[in-house]
């Protein structure tokens, strides 16, 4: 993925810096997923948050989609360090973690095999999918594409589709509008657009002065429903989630079948 220099935040960059100094908490930004606060119990509350995200998405797919023909494969796209991996592992045949950073592959690695899962491939990410080169049954990916750049994540999702098999289900999530103060977003907004204002934020904060930026982006809910148009996806449902600065949806969005 390409980078924007020394002045300007890269979010690749800043991904791979939270996966050596602190993955889980780069996944879930809560206090006790730090990697100084993570104990046993925290670690386990983390996974089965993973578990009863999936097992909802999937019961959604069914709700809305009918029951799946096929479990063969699945992709997380953003899989981070297998959070989500998991679950999909125990569900499908097949699955397949993407992510662009290095450290969060091996940790998530890492996680399965101590858990036992061996039906689990591991692919680096880049903004043309180069190295996906399957068809899916269901492309997941949650709590990922906020911190990719709106053009490139745009980018992405339509290379998922793209590895949708027939009838094959894209469940993805993002924030459409931000719901804190316009104070906040504009610091977000500097601090995005020159690096060197995130030291000094850092330090303010009495956070670790190198820890990296985690960009916030809004996407636009009408260009992304334009995209599925354009490759052909009708059916579509969505859900809104609300928290304290945003306002997300949870979409899933079905390929036609071969006879449509």
């Amino acid at each position: 993925m390409k980078g924007h220099g020394v002045i300007r935040n890269n979010s690749d960059v800043s991904w791979e810096k939270w996966g050596k100094l602190d993955p889980y908490y780069g996944v879930l930004a809560d206090a006790k997923f730090r990697r100084a606060n993570l104990t046993l119990d925290a670690k386990a509350e983390f996974f089965e948050t993973g578990q009863a995200h999936m097992e909802r998405v999937l019961a959604l797919a069914q709700a809305h989609c009918g029951e799946m023909g096929s479990r063969r494969s699945a992709l997380d796209f953003g899989c981070g360090v297998g959070r989500l991996i998991i679950p999909l592992a125990q569900a499908f045949e097949r699955v397949t973690g993407v992510d662009v950073s290095q450290s969060m592959l091996n940790v998530a690695r890492q996680n399965c095999q101590e858990r036992g899962i061996y039906n689990v491939d591991f692919v680096s990410s880049d903004d043309e999918l180069t190295h996906v080169t399957s068809k899916f049954d269901l492309i997941h990916s949650c709590l990922v594409l906020q911190h990719v750049p709106r053009r490139r994540g745009e980018k992405i999702i339509s290379r998922l589709v793209e590895r949708l098999g027939d009838q094959g289900i894209l469940a993805i999530q993002f924030p459409f509008a931000r719901t804190g103060s316009l104070t906040h977003a504009a610091l977000h907004s500097l601090r995005r657009n020159f690096a060197p204002l995130v030291i000094l934020a850092n330090i303010m904060l009495r956070r670790r002065w190198d820890e990296p930026f985690m960009q916030m982006n809004i996407y636009d809910l009408n260009r992304i429903l334009s995209l599925f148009s354009r490759h052909g996806i009708k059916h579509v449902f969505s859900e809104v989630i609300e928290t304290a600065d945003f306002s997300s949806v949870l979409i899933l969005a079905q390929k036609p079948g071969r006879e449509a």
